[in-house]
């Protein structure tokens, strides 16, 4: 697990318009580099290139990346659309996320800036004699970020928005998040038992309405030690809290602390999928369940969101270990995952009318047969009374 500090900077550095922003300002330092160095250039090297060459590439940069850019973000929000209406609404947050639209973007609008910038600073005769050469010679760097942002992008776009790329990146975040805590049943903490709460602990009360997204845990710990506590969080990540309700209990008095506590819960209107696999596979099972309505009508999708269910869960080498987990934060005490809900979340939907599918008989025996067999206990009795409920109704389905 990472630290706090780490996944902060990388949840605020996988936001569009940090990207932007950060190539923009890499842009407007190349243009104040390029003046820098040409203080450096031998006089020999005055006129080995044209003002009219310089000014030419310049004038191309700045109309095609404005052209390319309005085109991208309108290819963008068209395959955010697309996801949202025609997989799941909730895979819309991994789209969000995709690091090579953003860097393909800001690269974009970080050229036109450029262009714009240096042809501003031309006009107006900052750049002359061998200053020409260095901003040439800057100018072809840029046209070969250029290049391959547009290659990127061309290859990038064959798959944005369809299916297999967002069910694809939907299970390799569940993957990731299903493996850590495989690891650790409660992020690192003690498991909660609520019996062992101490009566004269203090609440913290939740602060708004919303899904625990995400906990920091070693934050969280570090309080804790400081203010020589221990903090009882009551709601697991993925839970849904309302404003008021009682979010953690503390051994400690002091609003320091309880701010603390309320400033590392993340609470949000979303459910997300860093700590919570359990939405990543829910997440799966809706894109199948639209696949098996009457206005989709497509079975094979079906079937292909329960194979990945099935090799999310069953790809994890080592087993949960419930009590038996490594105690990173022993003064943080957390419900542990819900082992069982890893099989009943996803599964039921599916297989709800799976009576009227035959074509998925097969792919479901393998599932349920394959997650009995699970290393994992609870996963395995979910699966086991999954199948027994499942054929017995089918026994009771009249022929």
């Amino acid at each position: 697990m990472l630290p706090s500090l780490l996944r902060k900077m990388h949840e605020f550095s996988r936001r569009l318009v940090i990207r932007v922003m950060l190539i923009a300002l890499l842009a407007v330092l190349s243009v104040g580099l390029a003046k820098l160095l040409s203080g450096l250039i031998p006089e020999a090297w005055d006129g080995l290139v044209g003002k009219d060459a310089v000014d030419h590439i310049l004038s191309i940069i700045a109309n095609s990346m404005l052209t390319v850019t309005t085109f991208s973000l309108t290819v963008m929000a068209a395959a955010h659309r697309n996801v949202s209406s025609q997989w799941t609404p909730r895979a819309h947050q991994m789209l969000l996320q995709d690091t090579t639209t953003h860097t393909v973007l800001a690269t974009f609008v970080g050229a036109y800036l450029y262009a714009l910038l240096a042809i501003i600073l031309r006009d107006t005769g900052i750049f002359v004699h061998q200053g020409l050469a260095v901003l040439f010679g800057m100018t072809m760097l840029v046209v070969a970020m250029i290049v391959i942002a547009i290659i990127r992008w061309i290859s990038h776009l064959e798959m944005l928005g369809s299916l297999i790329e967002t069910s694809q990146k939907i299970e390799d975040q569940t993957a990731v998040a299903y493996e850590m805590r495989a690891e650790y049943p409660a992020l690192g903490a003690r498991i909660l038992d609520v019996a062992q709460i101490p009566e004269s602990a203090s609440n913290v009360y939740a602060h708004q309405t919303g899904y625990v997204q995400k906990i920091y845990q070693d934050l969280l710990q570090d309080a804790a030690k400081d203010a020589e506590a221990c903090i009882w969080l009551l709601h697991p990540v993925g839970g849904f809290v309302h404003k008021g309700q009682i979010l953690a209990r503390v051994d400690r008095e002091g609003e320091a602390l309880l701010d603390t506590v309320r400033r590392n819960v993340a609470i949000g209107s979303l459910r997300n999928f860093e700590q919570d696999p359990i939405f990543g596979l829910i997440c799966l099972s809706e894109i199948a369940v639209r696949a098996l309505s009457p206005g989709v009508n497509d079975p094979g999708t079906a079937v292909d969101m329960m194979r990945r269910i099935t090799r999310v869960l069953m790809d994890v080498n080592d087993p949960l270990n419930g009590a038996d987990h490594e105690i990173l934060h022993d003064r943080l005490f957390l419900p542990e995952l819900e082992r069982a809900e890893l099989v009943s979340r996803p599964l039921e939907p599916i297989l709800h009318d799976w009576n009227r599918r035959p074509e998925m008989l097969e792919a479901m025996h393998q599932t349920l047969d394959a997650l009995s067999e699970h290393h994992d206990p609870d996963v395995a009795g979910a699966a086991r009374k999954l199948r027994a409920e499942t054929f017995a109704e089918q026994m009771n389905v009249p022929q």
